[in-house]
């Protein structure tokens, strides 16, 4: 889709300059692929130790040396071999939750493929599959075991259960940041400290100009948010400038730091104001904005790129920060309070176990819809336990 830039030199200039960047910001494939596989092992990992972490702490003397009891478990009415079937369900089903973005991107790229696909083995395309069969296979079974004993011990229930697949979002999680870190590492030696502006910039305007012709939806404008937002994460974390600076230049490291962190400022303005618009006028002077970014970008001229650019410093990034953890710190202290307050009665284990999954899933990076579900979510199982409880009661 063409970006509408009216001066010829200047889209000749920006065309140049994203092939250019475009070098440094895609790795080889070989590189790609071992770092699919690195990430993978880390998660699996992950996954396996948090497994058996969970099943040590829910059977105690049945697990000894590394080896598994097969025998029904009295807490749980379920074998050992049951709950690691079990286990392995919900860690799928949890990994396929937090990776569907990426899940329905890949499936997506092999029903249509490129004229010149790549060859070898899809590592990525087969995991993704056998994680699908798995849950679509797992969960079923794992929700007629569930109903059937957890009457036997309700807490250890819910700790099984969310537990496995907490466990699979963390797994997922910790995969993508591990490739994420081999990635940046391995940019160093191809990228220069421009190109992720540039490809960046050119990338999300593009997006932007795409998204233009439904820009009322609610979901289009909270796709573009995401967009726009992931942009200047990546501007502002992005290591490869810093390499012009020897470590003992100090100040030099912080004013480089300072001039990215300002260019992600300015995207999380257009992402609030994308949140506020009401026309297409409004739409337009953001892409207009972002386009005149990567232009600016372009041809070197960061005094134009910074123009109008607020200012970022110590104490607004600390709150910055401090603002996206406050929900979750919040979350746990209720969760270790809850217990000593008078007049909470047996549901306690509940309450706190369901804070502690609330606390967890508020500091994963999510988007808003899944923040949504996960909190309606906890809020039927709170009602439900409060109405079993009056239930007994009366």
């Amino acid at each position: 889709m063409d970006l509408s830039i009216q001066d010829a030199c200047d889209r000749e200039r920006l065309i140049e300059a994203v092939q250019l960047a475009a070098v440094g910001v895609f790795l080889p494939t070989g590189m790609r692929q071992r770092h699919d596989r690195l990430s993978a092992i880390g998660a699996v990992v992950l996954a396996l130790s948090g497994s058996v972490f969970l099943l040590w702490m829910l059977n105690g003397g049945e697990i000894s040396g590394f080896s598994v009891n097969g025998k029904a478990s009295e807490v749980l009415g379920l074998s050992v071999l049951g709950q690691v079937q079990l286990l392995i369900a919900l860690v799928a089903a949890g990994a396929l939750w937090s990776g569907r973005r990426v899940v329905f991107a890949i499936l997506r790229q092999r029903l249509y493929p490129s004229p010149a696909p790549e060859s070898g083995f899809d590592h990525q395309l087969v995991g993704w599959v056998i994680a699908i069969g798995v849950t679509v296979v797992g969960l079923p079974w794992a929700a007629l075991s569930a109903s059937s004993r957890y009457g036997r011990w309700p807490i250890g229930w819910q700790i099984l259960l969310g537990g496995g697949f907490v466990l699979g979002l963390a797994s997922r999680r910790l995969g993508g940041a591990l490739w994420q870190l081999l990635d940046r590492h391995a940019r160093i030696e191809y990228e220069e400290p421009v190109d992720q502006v540039v490809w960046r910039l050119h990338y999300l305007a593009w997006l932007l100009r795409v998204y233009r012709p439904n820009f009322l939806k609610p979901s289009v404008l909270r796709q573009a948010r995401v967009r726009i937002d992931e942009t200047a994460r990546i501007i502002e974390l992005n290591p490869v400038p810093l390499r012009v600076a020897h470590w003992r230049e100090r100040s030099l490291r912080r004013h480089i730091r300072h001039d990215h962190a300002r260019v992600a400022a300015t995207l999380r303005q257009h992402s609030k104001n994308v949140a506020t618009i009401h026309t297409l006028e409004q739409y337009d002077r953001v892409c207009a904005a972002v386009l005149a970014g990567a232009i600016s970008a372009a041809y070197g001229n960061w005094d134009e790129l910074l123009e109008g650019a607020p200012e970022v410093s110590l104490v607004s990034r600390t709150a910055r920060t401090f603002r996206s953890v406050v929900p979750s710190l919040a979350l746990a202290g209720a969760a270790l309070v809850i217990p000593v307050l008078p007049g909470v009665g047996a549901s306690a284990d509940g309450i706190r176990v369901l804070l502690m999954a609330t606390a967890v899933l508020s500091a994963l990076p999510t988007g808003d819809a899944t923040r949504d579900i996960i909190r309606g979510t906890l809020e039927k199982a709170l009602n439900k336990d409060s109405g079993s409880g009056a239930a007994k009661h009366s």
